[in-house]
């Protein structure tokens, strides 16, 4: 059975046509009287029932035509429903516009409205969706309908991106379900809505006990809380069954998701760590050496692996230099950091064990299964903010981005998520980073050269000076940019003084340093963009929090910070990869975002959203993750419940990271 499958057609409710009258007349032209006989009827219902809603559409369709409203417009109601359930969602449509609400009865028209909910989610319109479901019910109801109601909202909240509203309604339509399969399937799903939400979302806004939603939502932190520690965890549900005597929460679920988390929960006796300790990337090896050794430190001592570095600063070592690791004992490996480096792995067919390789490479041929990669990417920043922007309500964006390739895959990223939502790119101009002239590209995205040379014509045309004020385009939502701070700090005023101060402007998190500077960023007041939680939100109780690492090791370069926090995540990812393969849905809170995998095992981060306040972040929330681009096998469930989110418990560091064991051979 599969979760999110549509409840369309309660067909029981065809009695209302049927149980009104055994037949119904009207006139037409010829001055002959057409009748619908109960058989008519229940033709059609047998149609619906052995799944042919093709067929079940057209006979309603011709049963329409030769009656009168109300009744017509209930017989178009059936017909769009067949249709939509015959993936006709024109025919639904055309159907649905001929429909008059007013000569429905509630119970009808929340059928309709759940027809061109179901329409407008096909269309990624989820918020047209929600609006169309947010009326009270009527308490006749048919419970069939009840559960087609919460599933059509918790399927749109979910695509849209608000994964605790859909929970709810998930755990509405858990209470209204009685048969055992269907009841684990929408737990499962509850579970995966919320575990899904990062811990802090969750301790935020859950509420006090003994309420259903709030123990499905204290259940959820402790599965994302798991670390291999089952007896503490066991702990745990012992002391939640206490808050919550009479949750409904199945037992089979419970015993399911913890089996599945000690199957997938692995963590190597023997760890391998391929660096650079010269070249291009040394610096950069540096600050991820010193996050992945704050994180192992982190770890109790009983727990850590035994772990060895290895200089990878000659690309053309990669595959002996892996071989060599794993002949000495390496049952993972994190590295190499290198494009070059991580193509040669994934050209290579079969992993012997395991890679999480840190940078990310376009996938020429499928990558070896055991293959995983872990970059900063600028592209999934990219495709996030297009996604904020459009919940944002807007429609029609301009893009200004940096010449060269890193500007232009933000573009190309940007510009292929928001034309994917139906939405529209005016226009797109690139600027010089390095060079002191960037007034030309604004005036042109904003077309004020044109508004210049109309202004130039006239000159010449009436042979005079007269009062001008150029004005910029009129058919923009607002402003997208891509750019390394200096440039941010520029870009920023030049629209405004071009005439763009009302215009909202997005960026990427390479706009911001990483350390509030009011004086600095003043020039970025308003300016919304997202960044890694690690910069972005404060947990001094945290042993890995910035605060506090950068106490302990004072060394370490601003410019490199994103790069530390990623270092930290590679080393707490290792364990949780089985569980994150297992489903997109799968997430990790890391330092550097909420962490998952697509098929091809490449890792994406959710980041935190922040507007510019008086030169500082304010902090807005976490990047919503639309999913409008997966189908609906992509929400199936196995037949055995598996885990969600987990984030590690805190616990001590120690006050100094020793030096890393010498690199080289055994």
């Amino acid at each position: 059975m599969q979760l999110f499958k549509r409840f369309l057609i309660p067909i029981g409710l065809l009695a209302l046509l049927i149980g009104c009258e055994a037949t119904t007349p009207v006139k037409e032209q010829t001055g002959q009287i057409p009748t619908i006989s109960e058989e008519e009827l229940e033709q059609g219902l047998a149609l619906t029932q052995a799944g042919n809603h093709r067929a079940a559409a057209a006979h309603y369709e011709r049963l329409a035509r030769q009656t009168a409203p109300p009744v017509q417009d209930d017989l178009l109601l059936y017909a769009a429903e067949s249709h939509l359930q015959a993936e006709n969602p024109a025919a639904a449509a055309q159907l649905l516009a001929q429909i008059e609400p007013n000569n429905l009865t509630p119970i009808s028209d929340l059928r309709r409205r759940l027809v061109a909910a179901e329409l407008a989610i096909d269309s990624n319109r989820f918020q047209e969706a929600q609006s169309l479901l947010i009326q009270p019910l009527a308490e006749e109801t048919p419970i069939d309908l009840l559960k087609r109601y919460r599933e059509t909202r918790a399927r749109a909240f979910r695509l849209a991106g608000n994964l605790l509203e859909s929970a709810r309604d998930l755990s509405e339509l858990d209470l209204l379900q009685e048969d055992p399969e269907a009841r684990l399937l929408t737990q499962q799903g509850i579970l995966q809505e919320l575990t899904t939400l990062t811990d802090v979302a969750l301790s935020m806004l859950q509420p006090e006990p003994p309420g259903i939603y709030g123990g499905w939502m204290e259940l959820a932190r402790i599965i994302k809380a798991y670390e291999g520690d089952t007896g503490s965890t066991r702990g745990h549900l012992n002391q939640w069954k206490e808050r919550f005597p009479v949750h409904p929460v199945l037992p089979e679920l419970l015993e399911g998701y913890f089996q599945r988390l000690q199957a997938q929960y692995k963590v190597p006796n023997h760890l391998a760590v391929l660096l650079p300790q010269s070249g291009p990337f040394a610096g950069a090896a540096g600050a991820l050496r010193d996050g992945l050794l704050a994180a192992y430190y982190n770890t109790p001592a009983d727990k850590r692996p035994q772990l060895r570095f290895y200089d990878s600063s000659n690309t053309t070592d990669t595959w002996p230099l892996y071989q060599e690791a794993i002949d000495a004992g390496a049952e993972m490996i994190i590295g190499p950091l290198s494009k070059e480096a991580v193509s040669q792995l994934a050209r290579a067919g079969e992993l012997s064990v395991p890679v999480l390789a840190l940078n990310q490479v376009p996938p020429e041929t499928t990558p070896p299964e055991d293959l995983y990669q872990f970059g900063l990417s600028p592209e999934d920043e990219a495709q996030q903010v297009a996604e904020q922007a459009w919940l944002d309500g807007h429609t029609r964006a301009v893009v200004l981005t940096p010449e060269g390739s890193w500007g232009d895959r933000i573009h190309e990223s940007f510009r292929d998520r928001w034309e994917s939502l139906g939405n529209t790119l005016l226009e797109h101009q690139t600027y010089n980073p390095k060079g002191q002239e960037l007034s030309s590209p604004i005036r042109t995205l904003l077309n004020l050269d044109e508004s210049d040379a109309r202004h130039r014509r006239l000159r010449g045309i009436l042979k005079t000076n007269f009062k001008f004020e150029p004005r910029r385009r009129q058919d923009v939502d607002f402003v997208f940019f891509a750019a390394r701070p200096v440039s941010a700090r520029q870009l920023r005023p030049l629209l405004q003084f071009h005439h763009a101060a009302d215009l909202p402007v997005y960026t990427t998190s390479h706009a911001y340093t990483g350390a509030p500077d009011p004086v600095e960023d003043r020039d970025l007041e308003g300016l919304k963009f997202l960044d890694m939680p690690w910069l972005l939100t404060s947990d001094s109780e945290n042993p890995l929090s910035r605060q506090q690492l950068t106490e302990q090791l004072p060394g370490i370069a601003p410019r490199y910070w994103r790069l530390y926090a990623m270092g930290i995540d590679s080393f707490r990812l290792l364990p949780h990869l089985g569980r994150l393969r297992s489903s997109p849905w799968e997430t990790l809170d890391g330092h550097t975002g909420n962490l998952y995998l697509d098929q091809i095992n490449q890792v994406h981060r959710r980041l935190v959203w922040a507007q510019m306040t008086q030169g500082r972040p304010k902090v807005m929330g976490y990047a919503p993750r639309i999913e409008s681009g997966l189908t609906e096998t992509d929400y199936e469930l196995p037949e055995l419940p598996i885990p969600r989110v987990m984030e590690a418990a805190p616990t001590t560091a120690p006050a100094a990271l020793p030096a890393p064991q010498p690199t080289g051979s055994p």
